[in-house]
């Protein structure tokens, strides 16, 4: 038997060449361990060993630390360009599945103000997705479309790069949409 290897002409989001994924120190995580540091304290100086506000602070310091324990190891995952190194913003339009072929032309012409006329995804219908990232100055933006094929959104194209006007032509359909 010999191994076939299957040749992907089509890169996932992840692998995206315009867009980095990074970790943000998460500031609730930070906030969450200080409070559970005061508790702990605030337990440190009531002197009943048999208190009930002993207790609580000491389950209220024990809830808090775990939570921004968890929060900082996990971290605020952001968007960033590659290309100008601008943080990112995620949005997704979920269309029906016969909206595929036709929403991937839209990508690969550049004429977003289309995609109002396609048919959107209402409740488990979602067949086509586009994902798009876009800079807050609307500079440059990124979009991709992808397929559901059972238990996940497969990319039936390569991410696309945009900048200048194209980029305030998708935000303008972001907004109506």
């Amino acid at each position: 038997m010999e191994n076939i290897e299957k040749d992907t002409t089509v890169s996932k989001f992840a692998e995206n060449p315009y867009v980095e994924m990074k970790k943000k120190l998460s500031m609730n995580g930070v906030f969450s361990m200080l409070i559970a540091i005061l508790a702990f304290a605030g337990s440190a100086i009531v002197a009943d060993p048999q208190s009930s506000l002993k207790l609580f602070l000491v389950v209220l310091g024990v809830c808090f630390g775990v939570y921004g324990l968890i929060k900082v190891a996990m971290g605020n995952k952001i968007a960033v360009s590659k290309t100008n190194g601008k943080v990112l913003k995620k949005h997704e339009l979920l269309f029906e599945s016969g909206e595929v072929s036709r929403l991937k032309q839209i990508v690969e012409s550049g004429n977003f103000q289309s995609v109002t006329s396609l048919h959107r995804a209402v409740g488990h219908k979602a067949g086509a997705k586009l994902t798009l990232f876009i800079d807050a100055d609307h500079t440059f933006a990124t979009a991709q479309v992808s397929e559901f094929i059972p238990f996940d959104y497969e990319p039936v194209m390569n991410p696309m790069c945009f900048e200048g006007e194209a980029v305030k032509e998708i935000a303008s359909v972001m907004v109506a949409a």
